[in-house]
């Protein structure tokens, strides 16, 4: 562990405080007269010095994928990619065309990233995006607008059995992932290096519910994925109105991840409860939903209770939320 070094603090003319700097750290970060350094105050009453404005991340990480593919590959690169590196270096003896489509599919899924070089032996991915640029609460924000029309489009398809409208849910999963592990990058590089943008209000704490809250409305993101694709492939086989009833209790299921997160961003402890309470009614009410099946074939009846457990889960999402947004308050 480093040892502190004490300095003292002198006042010269009427108001201004002066205190040197370490001189090894200063001469090791290549400070010089006139070098511009960035003062970064903390919530806990520190202050962060910098030299380079605080948004440095690591630097170069060198993999090497020689018999890796597939699934074990893409976590290996998006491991990497959460851990802050600006720049992924993919080595084998020989690349093969198998691991170039794994590595080019999980590069479209990730925000930020771009292969900058391309050879037998190495594929370079670089992180080319300004971590200051989009805070994580204003991904936070992105995040909850796509999962708002993922539910609203969902619902919709339900009650009008679109596939069309089906299928761009589905495909818009994709980019909860992807903002999903944006804000898990943006959170690592706050926790190992204190860097908070300047865009943005919250500490470090903030950007920890925030990034616990990002979770949930992935998974929220999952189930309205999962009923869009159920109404592609099931939808005719359903009776409307057999939906009727779930798609009643769905959109109260889609009002709570609106007021949760609500909640959530306005630290509202009365909001909070009231979601909390009101996500105790979906069940008694998903439970009170029966429907005579003797009628339906056996996939319909499979695919009504997998829709039916899908909105149960996106209301128990939102009461996560909701409790995740008492926590924040108490913290705050």
């Amino acid at each position: 562990m480093i040892n502190a070094e004490i300095r003292k603090v002198q006042i010269t003319g009427k108001s201004t405080f002066v205190v040197s700097l370490p001189k090894k750290w200063a001469v090791n970060a290549g400070i010089t007269s006139g070098s511009l350094v960035h003062m970064h105050p903390q919530e806990d009453g520190s202050l962060l010095l910098t030299t380079n404005g605080g948004f440095a991340s690591h630097g170069t990480k060198t993999l090497t994928i020689d018999g890796s593919g597939g699934d074990p590959l893409i976590r290996d690169i998006i491991a990497t990619y959460v851990a802050g590196y600006r720049v992924i270096e993919l080595k084998a003896k020989n690349i093969t065309m198998e691991q170039r489509k794994d590595i080019t599919a999980i590069v479209k899924k990730l925000i930020g990233i771009e292969i900058i070089e391309e050879t037998n032996e190495k594929v370079v991915i670089q992180d080319i995006s300004n971590p200051g640029d989009m805070p994580i609460d204003m991904s936070f924000r992105r995040m909850h607008i796509k999962v708002q029309w993922m539910l609203d489009n969902t619902f919709k398809a339900m009650n009008t059995k679109d596939v069309s409208l089906a299928s761009e849910v589905v495909k818009q999963d994709d980019e909860i992932d992807r903002l999903n592990l944006l804000i898990s990058k943006q959170f690592m590089d706050i926790l190992l290096h204190s860097r908070i943008s300047e865009k943005s209000e919250l500490g470090l704490t903030g950007a920890f519910y925030y990034r616990l809250a990002s979770d949930q409305l992935e998974r929220i993101s999952d189930h309205a994925s999962k009923i869009a694709g159920i109404i592609m492939e099931s939808g005719e086989k359903i009776p409307n109105t057999m939906l009727d009833d779930i798609i009643k209790i769905g959109i109260i299921s889609y009002k709570l991840v609106n007021d949760s997160v609500g909640s959530f961003t306005k630290c509202n402890v009365e909001l909070a409860n009231r979601v909390i309470e009101e996500h105790k009614k979906i069940g008694e009410e998903l439970r009170r939903t029966r429907h005579p099946a003797a009628t339906l074939n056996p996939d319909a009846v499979m695919s009504l209770g997998l829709i039916a457990d899908s909105v149960k889960r996106i209301g128990d999402y939102a009461a996560n939320v909701a409790e995740l947004a008492i926590d924040f308050s108490k913290s705050t």
